[in-house]
């Protein structure tokens, strides 16, 4: 598991450790930001989730793993009637979320998902945002969540990179390019490339594909598209 003092090391780097002020008003970002683009397309997955989550016959309760700073937490726990709990292994980033954001139906914890300190079956909805690159084994991971659902709930991932067998050798190579460049080369033994193929006897639904034809419209348009898919495992 990413040691998570190296993990907010190439985040600070990164430029994606923020101020209280801007944390508080993400996914909304300045435009002059040097992370716009990027923030621009989380606030479309962003949107989509809230739309889902708000449609849903009976308002969820929701685990968000991974909730860093707590902005996704906070803005699905201003949807009526639902209970969040964002989840996430400590650090400045955590420390951020307790001290931002206060509502009587949003609690922030600070765990290991393996050594989780909920009961089987709490949970309708089990969030991971941007965050299954930092587990090694995507399967072992979602079989653990789905100990945590409650009957018909559902697992959501979103903004994750995932990749076809004949693309893995590439994504890797970048992947250590990248964290050399930046000087934290040990990084890339803690960020996993996950396959679609391993997601095959969950029988994911897809919600959000971001190569058919509807999304490269959009973008030929000039509209900011999220890069990564958006499915759902019960």
């Amino acid at each position: 598991m990413i040691p998570i003092d190296l993990y907010l090391r190439v985040r600070e780097k990164e430029g994606r450790l923020y101020s209280d002020q801007i944390v508080a008003r993400l996914p909304d970002i300045p435009a002059d930001h040097p992370l716009v683009d990027e923030w621009r397309a989380r606030a479309e997955s962003a949107n989509r989730l809230a739309h889902y989550v708000a449609r849903l016959p009976q308002p969820p309760c929701i685990l968000e793993l991974g909730c860093g700073n707590g902005w996704l937490s906070h803005k699905l726990a201003s949807i009526s009637g639902v209970r969040v709990w964002g989840l996430d292994r400590g650090g400045s980033e955590l420390a951020q979320a307790w001290r931002l954001f206060h509502a009587s139906n949003l609690t922030f914890l600070n765990a290991d998902i393996f050594r989780s300190p909920f009961a089987l079956h709490s949970f309708d909805l089990i969030v991971l945002a941007s965050v299954i690159q930092y587990f090694p084994d995507l399967a072992a991971l979602i079989r653990a969540l789905q100990d945590l659902l409650l009957p018909g709930g559902e697992i959501h991932v979103l903004d994750s990179p995932l990749y076809n067998e004949n693309e893995l050798a590439s994504a890797r190579e970048r992947t250590r390019a990248y964290y050399a460049s930046l000087g934290f080369p040990e990084m890339a033994g803690s960020y996993f490339h996950h396959i679609v193929s391993s997601l095959h006897p969950f029988s994911p639904r897809w919600l959000y594909r971001p190569r058919n034809w509807q999304t490269r419209f959009r973008r030929r348009l000039g509209r900011i598209m999220p890069p990564f898919a958006w499915f759902c495992i019960r």
